[in-house]
């Protein structure tokens, strides 16, 4: 959760998952490019979920997930 990787564009995590970084490997060859942006998306959503608040999530959503306590 760094800032500079939270303002890195999404598309820097699917470089970095297609062409290695430092001594993390190239994964170009044991990931297809769809799953390398999946990937990508998911990390994305990690870091928005770092600073989520009950009130980004939408009314019924929050009942619903209220109903489940």
């Amino acid at each position: 959760h760094i800032d500079r990787l939270r303002k890195a564009p999404v598309g820097h995590f699917f470089d970095v998952i297609t062409q290695g970084y430092g001594i993390m490997y190239s994964y170009a060859e044991r990931v297809e490019p769809a799953d390398r942006w999946a990937i990508a998306a998911y990390i994305r959503a990690l870091q928005k979920s770092h600073d989520a608040r009950l009130a980004d999530v939408p009314p019924q959503e929050r009942t619903r997930l209220e109903e489940q306590k």
